[in-house]
């Protein structure tokens, strides 16, 4: 019996459809290029950011964000590949550099209401975070603003800001 129900609860999850993130109500408007900047400030420092990047539908239940990152005129790649987890009905974001380096791992949420993506991820010995929360600002869904917060370990904020993302037109 036990082996049945296994089997059937196999069989169950195998015919679950993968979710198709390039028709996901805030993902569609990710696809295709962008520029950004803001900054990024804390208590003793400011952090000017800029970005290029690229956002794909990338098969079934993944995006790819893929592009530069300048950090006060030090550029690096960077790559998101977000996945949907279909049992915690949530997202999984891996924030990569160069070559596959500092890899952090999010854990994310998609209103398809208000059409915004809130990304957290649990960093240093388990009481700092990064929390990152986007929205499109415009009702052409060609702008997205990013607030970005890093706390430390006693839960004080360390640096915040508003990244502004730009959608670029084809020629």
């Amino acid at each position: 019996m036990k082996t049945l129900l296994t089997t059937l609860c196999l069989l169950a999850a195998a015919s679950l459809p993968a979710k198709d993130l390039g028709v996901n109500p805030v993902f569609k408007h990710y696809i295709g290029t962008w520029k950004a900047a803001g900054e990024l400030k804390g208590e003793n420092s400011t952090l000017d950011v800029k970005e290029e990047w690229t956002g794909s539908a990338d098969g079934d239940n993944s995006f790819v964000v893929k592009g530069t990152r300048t950090i006060n005129g030090d550029t690096q790649p960077f790559q998101w590949t977000i996945t949907y987890n279909e049992g915690a009905d949530s997202y999984d974001a891996l924030l990569t550099g160069a070559e596959s380096s500092q890899v952090i791992h999010f854990e994310g949420h998609v209103s398809e209401v208000n059409l915004t993506f809130e990304l957290k991820a649990i960093t240093g010995n388990g009481e700092s975070s990064i929390v990152i929360t986007e929205a499109f600002a415009d009702e052409a869904k060609e702008v997205i603003e990013s607030k970005v917060t890093f706390t430390g370990d006693t839960g004080q904020t360390t640096l915040q800001g508003v990244i502004k993302h730009e959608k670029q037109k084809l020629p």
